[in-house]
């Protein structure tokens, strides 16, 4: 044996003893409780080192503490992420059933500024059901459609801009009639999209669609 194992030896005895079995499982269940070594166990039983095995009864107490307040913190955490969950859920139902609406007006042929006013949604909300009724529908041409009218909206508000200016003094009479006439044509085309020519096509979707969809936009034939 080694010298340390020899000087353990020396300084210590082995105590050996038999209990009941019920005894026995009292026992088993207290030490794993308080964490307490069999040498414990019978200091206390004897009232001996009583400092000692108070301190280490106090210091699992303080585990079992922290524990219960981890297990509580870990409750919490649970109970706030599933009212997260519960409203996120219910929220994305809300938004569920707003796009199923939006939908089932869209295929009744709403216009949008009509969809946006009868669900008391903004039109770009309106605008991202519709983008997204087009791509389920496949329906490229409606798509294609609404683009075009929101390029001809915003020629119209460029043109009015310049009969603005051109109302201002001195004046500039005949270019403001010549404007008066293009926002007239404009607007009829606004009514009636089907009587706009290719080549007025060509040049509104070219002048407005990236400023109006940057992202969206595709190319039209």
């Amino acid at each position: 044996m080694t010298t340390a194992r020899k000087r353990y030896e020396q300084k210590t005895k082995v105590v050996t003893f038999r209990v009941r079995n019920d005894i026995y499982d009292q026992i088993q269940d207290f030490k794993a409780k308080t964490r307490l070594s069999y040498a414990d166990l019978v200091k206390l039983g004897a009232g001996i080192g009583q400092a000692e095995i108070k301190a280490k009864l106090a210091e699992v107490s303080g585990l079992e503490n922290r524990l219960s307040q981890l297990k509580a913190a870990i409750r919490q955490r649970e109970q706030q992420l599933d009212k997260v969950l519960a409203e996120q859920k219910k929220r994305r139902l809300a938004e569920l059933d707003t796009e199923m609406e939006a939908f089932k007006l869209f295929d009744q042929r709403w216009e949008l500024e009509a969809v946006s006013f009868k669900m008391g949604i903004p039109y770009e909300s309106a605008d991202g059901y519709f983008r997204e009724w087009g791509d389920a529908r496949n329906n490229k041409e409606a798509i294609e459609r609404q683009l075009l009218k929101e390029c001809l909206m915003k020629h119209l508000d460029m043109l009015k801009q310049r009969r603005y200016w051109a109302q201002l003094p001195p004046g500039y009479p005949e270019y403001l009639e010549e404007v008066q006439e293009e926002i007239d044509h404009y607007q009829h085309l606004l009514q009636h999209p089907t009587k706009i020519s290719d080549d007025e096509k060509a040049f509104l979707l070219a002048t407005y669609a990236r400023e109006i969809q940057p992202a969206r936009t595709k190319k039209i034939d």
